[in-house]
């Protein structure tokens, strides 16, 4: 059938369906009635039929059909080509199979993955096409491209590429057999872009990205596979030769060997072929990694219906793949399961910006699509970040969106759970449609969410409200949400609840702690009201709560708290799940901080292996539950192991959230703890400067780890004689820990103690013994306690002994006087 316009094709595919509901012997009728209104009409219909009915029980276009008894014969094992011994067949690719094979020549071991034409395509295009895909690998040196080691023709004549072999799982195997959640298939889905990118830079489309061409190795390396049908982007010098017939015949003959279900809609209706072409199948890509689905449902049935809406029908949006609909409820489930999620919930992070980002990659005009895989790449990465995106329209009320979602700085770590209650109002608009009978009710939560987000919205826009003089601060935005969410949903226990547990994590993460554990309080109170006793909303507020109360140095209650959470998550998921990783993490710091040494490390090593087996390697909560280890082993004189997993854990930081994160900030401080054991103090300041610099750009200078680290840096200038600067950094913390974390914290003790200490050293003893007698009156308060601990050193542990004797010291030292 020969290649068809768009307008051509719509009028085709309206005929389809009723042409395939007829009984085969009354389509002639029917195609002769078609023909007297337009016989070009009918005998394309024709044509298709009758190859619809021959590849009708055949994989629809999987490649090329090849006669049996031209397929490359499997005595083909043991045969050499070049400087390599085939073993085994490994599969059937668009112009050739593939074998794996082992080097045999005595210079060197190793395997790689020999491709030989097939022999049904030694014809002058096939051998064409073999030619230019070793032409095209050649051109393409980057580690997420699986490279070409050697090609040549064997003594019998048969043409070989001898390509670099990769031993793991198609993408999307890969993603879920490892659990990976939608943020680690984001960061898995940009090494492929930047292996797709770099053969855009070369002038070469990929023409056939799929999951079965997109390989991920054991240690999570992805590599892009088959240039089979990949097309040279046609430079000046190419035009004239791409006009010939060889090249003609070259190119239908490539459009066959596609994949259809990957297949952008201008592959399908013969239009030209461009980058815009690949970023439509790394969309399908995307949309299968995120959803679990291909975009095309059912359509996938049969061939026509598959065309017919790639080409025409636009896909449900990839949050709604995760359908309550009848008969899916299974799917949906198992897929949620893999990304350590339930349904609801993976709906609601796949709603908005990437339901936005996956649409703009498969629109059907390839003007629309993204302009390159670099914007395509941006926009994952600002989502990772975020950050606005670049495909939906730059307007105010969308910048102020994104920006309350951020809780990478510190400012913005109360604005993102705003953005989550314009989450819940989608939630409950969603499941207004599900259950009608409770329309009204659920409607107007949704109206009275809406009204909570928009007045928020409203007081940080100054555009919007012109009394504001400037944008309201992050603390101020969170009050202002918080008021309204308690006032106006007093009447919806368990959407208050969710809120509140939100916006109390949100006051902790900005370091006020007061407000938080209040707003905590009576979320866990709303939960075990609208939910019960066991439930994970429950578990989830009881979690919360406890790392609150262990901040504000009210242990017993944080421990009771935190073990509450992690049974009722024990008995709830005992399959395991990626919170019970968070609260682990949370007990085994606890369990520090009350110098239970063996229970806390532990907990981490359990922690980090539920973390990496639900979320593998390089997620970044795994590198946290590596920071968390690498404290306990510190600690217990391990340095080696520890600072193996702290160098880790600061590539995955990097990697997933760029050099200037909070998390980035807290390794190289405990980088920094190492280096001062080890007696590197240069190295030692030199870390904590840098962290110092981060905690304060990123969370704001008077946030509690910034009194953690100016502690730190003061060990580390007065052990390297530099006490009076150690004296003055030692009051600027002291000032933080105040402010942040009352008058009364043990922080405060221990770092009050500390200045007294440098005083002695300076030869103050009257301003020693003041700082002594006040850091040992607050010590005694709580002296089994030592407030994150796995950020600070030996000598800050300060029992009661030790502060005594520095006190008589000091007081022994004025009476010399």
């Amino acid at each position: 059938m020969r290649s068809l316009d768009a307008d051509r094709w719509r009028a085709l595919s309206a005929c389809l369906d009723e042409a395939l509901d007829l009984a085969p012997d009354d389509r002639a009728a029917w195609l002769s009635a078609l023909g007297a209104r337009d016989a070009a009409l009918a005998a394309d219909m024709a044509a298709w039929l009758a190859e619809h009915d021959q590849i009708r029980d055949e994989p629809f276009l999987d490649g090329v059909a090849v006669d049996a008894r031209l397929a490359t014969p499997p005595s083909l094992a043991g045969q050499v080509m070049g400087a390599y011994r085939l073993l085994k067949p490994l599969g059937e690719g668009g112009s050739g199979s593939v074998w794996l094979a082992e080097r045999c020549d005595g210079r060197f071991e190793g395997r790689a993955a020999v491709k030989l034409l097939n022999l049904a395509l030694v014809g002058r295009s096939g051998q064409e096409r073999f030619r230019r895909e070793g032409t095209i690998l050649a051109r393409l040196q980057h580690p997420r491209i699986a490279h070409l080691v050697d090609a040549g023709i064997s003594p019998s004549g048969q043409p070989y590429l001898v390509l670099e072999y990769v031993d793991g799982r198609p993408i999307d195997q890969y993603a879920d057999a490892r659990g990976l959640d939608v943020e680690s298939r984001l960061r898995l889905f940009l090494d492929v872009l930047d292996g797709v990118t770099h053969a855009h830079a070369n002038l070469i489309v990929h023409r056939d990205i799929k999951p079965a061409n997109v390989l991920v190795s054991v240690d999570g390396s992805v590599k892009l596979l088959d240039f089979g049908i990949a097309k040279l982007i046609d430079t000046d010098a190419d035009v004239d030769a791409a006009r010939s017939p060889e090249a003609t015949a070259l190119t239908r003959e490539l459009s066959r060997a596609l994949t259809p279900e990957y297949a952008a809609p201008e592959q399908l209706v013969g239009a030209p072929v461009t980058t815009a072409t690949d970023i439509y199948a790394l969309g399908v890509l995307l949309y299968v990694l995120l959803s679990g689905r291909h975009p095309a449902g059912r359509a996938l049935r049969s061939p026509n219906t598959l065309i017919r809406a790639i080409v025409d029908e636009e896909p449900p949006r990839v949050s709604e793949a995760i359908a309550d609909a009848a008969g899916d409820e299974e799917l949906a489930d198992t897929h949620a399961a893999r990304c350590g999620t339930s349904p609801s919930r993976l709906r609601r992070q796949l709603r908005g910006d990437l339901d936005t980002i996956v649409a703009k990659a498969l629109k059907k005009d390839v003007t629309e699509r993204y302009a390159s895989i670099t914007a395509l790449a941006d926009d994952v990465r600002r989502y990772l970040r975020r950050e606005p995106i670049g495909a939906r329209p730059d307007t105010v009320s969308y910048r102020t969106a994104r920006f309350l979602r951020r809780h990478i700085v510190g400012v913005a770590l109360a604005l993102g759970t705003l953005l989550l209650v314009g989450t819940m109002t989608a939630m409950y608009t969603h499941r207004l449609a599900m259950a009608r009978d409770r329309a009204q009710r659920e409607s107007a939560k949704a109206v009275k969410v809406s009204g909570m987000l928009m007045g928020a919205l409203s007081s940080a826009d100054p555009y919007l409200n012109s009394s504001a003089g400037n944008q309201p601060n992050a603390r101020q935005l969170l009050d202002t949400g918080a008021d309204q969410v308690q006032r106006e949903l007093a009447g919806e226990p368990g959407l208050q609840a969710e809120l509140l547990t939100m916006m109390g994590r949100t006051y902790r993460r900005l370091g006020s702690y007061a407000r938080a554990e209040a707003l905590l309080e009576q979320a866990l109170a709303g939960a075990r009201v609208a939910f019960g006793p066991e439930h994970l909303r429950v578990a989830q507020a009881l979690q919360d709560l406890g790392v609150v109360l262990s901040e504000r140095g009210r242990y017993p209650d944080a421990r009771r708290s935190l073990e509450d959470a992690l049974a009722m998550r024990q008995r709830l998921q005992p399959e395991g799940s990626a919170e019970t990783g968070v609260v682990l993490a949370e007990l085994g710091r606890l369990y520090q901080d009350l110098r239970l040494d063996d229970r806390a490390e532990a907990a981490h090593r359990e922690g980090l292996a539920v973390r990496r087996r639900l979320l593998g390697d390089r997620h970044s909560e795994t590198a946290v539950s590596e920071n968390n280890l690498a404290s306990v082993l510190r600690l217990r004189g391990d340095l080696d192991a520890a600072e193996a997993l702290l160098r880790h854990a600061l590539g995955v930081s990097i990697e997933t959230h760029g050099p200037r994160h909070p998390n980035a900030a807290t390794t190289r401080h405990d980088l920094a703890l190492i280096a001062y054991a080890r007696g590197d103090l240069a190295g030692a300041d030199a870390q904590l400067r840098t962290s110092l610099e981060l905690q304060r750009e990123s969370v704001g200078p008077d946030h509690p780890t910034v009194a953690l680290t100016l502690n730190s840096l003061a060990r580390v200038q007065a052990a390297r004689g530099r006490h009076r600067e150690a004296l003055a950094t030692l009051r600027t913390a002291i000032g933080v820990a105040r402010a942040s974390l009352g008058e009364t914290h043990q922080l405060v003790a221990i770092f009050t103690l500390n200045a007294g200490a440098v005083c002695l050293a300076l030869g103050e003893p009257t301003e020693a013994e003041s700082l002594l007698r006040e850091g040992l009156r607050l010590r005694e308060l709580a002296p089994d306690v030592v407030p994150s601990r796995r950020r600070t050193m030996p000598q800050d542990d300060w029992s009661l002994d030790a502060a005594r004797r520095a006190l008589a010291s000091a007081s022994l030292s004025v009476s010399a006087r």
